[in-house]
């Protein structure tokens, strides 16, 4: 049987060795996802021309930059790169079918087509695609609540899609 002495003893050495771990995951800089940070735009402007004609993409990429460490500019000759929203669309698939023919669960996938180059048109990527995607159930209550589970949905995926497109306009050098 352990003494209150053992027994306070190990409690100190399993908090510090908590705190160890702690500190050498925050060193290493490992942090959960969704977090600050963690996307680097070094500082460079980029003017965004959006052809997609979405306000919600344009406002959640213009955070997007700004979080990343960039700034967002509507003036061409300020910016050192032009990242152009050619389009953006959402889906949805029947995931899965239940014994009586009703869908049970579906697939939304959120997706944006863009380019990037500088101001003087050279171009830094062509056009391509970041698609982001969710299942979900069928929701109780129909195709409302279907259609505002969806409406959730895109938010949460448009979000996502931003992030991603910031994780691509890093490596860009």
């Amino acid at each position: 049987m352990a003494t209150p002495r053992w027994r306070a003893a190990a409690r100190g050495l399993a908090v510090a060795g908590v705190l160890v771990l702690a500190l050498g995951i925050a060193a290493c800089g490992w942090q959960l996802r969704g977090a600050e940070g963690g996307i680097s735009l070094d500082g460079r402007v980029i003017q965004v021309v959006d052809n997609a004609g979405s306000a919600d993409l344009r406002r959640a990429v213009r955070r997007g930059i700004e979080q990343a460490g960039g700034r967002y500019t509507e003036d061409p000759d300020e910016a050192d790169w032009v990242l152009t929203l050619h389009g953006r669309g959402t889906e949805r698939e029947t995931g899965a079918v239940g014994a009586g023919g009703d869908a049970e669960d579906y697939r939304l996938t959120y997706r944006v087509d863009y380019s990037l180059g500088e101001p003087v048109g050279e171009e830094l990527l062509g056009r391509q695609s970041i698609e982001a995607e969710r299942r979900f159930a069928e929701p109780e209550g129909g195709a409302d609540a279907r259609r505002a589970r969806e409406e959730q949905l895109e938010d949460e995926l448009r979000m996502d899609a931003v992030r991603l497109l910031m994780l691509r306009l890093q490596t860009v050098r």
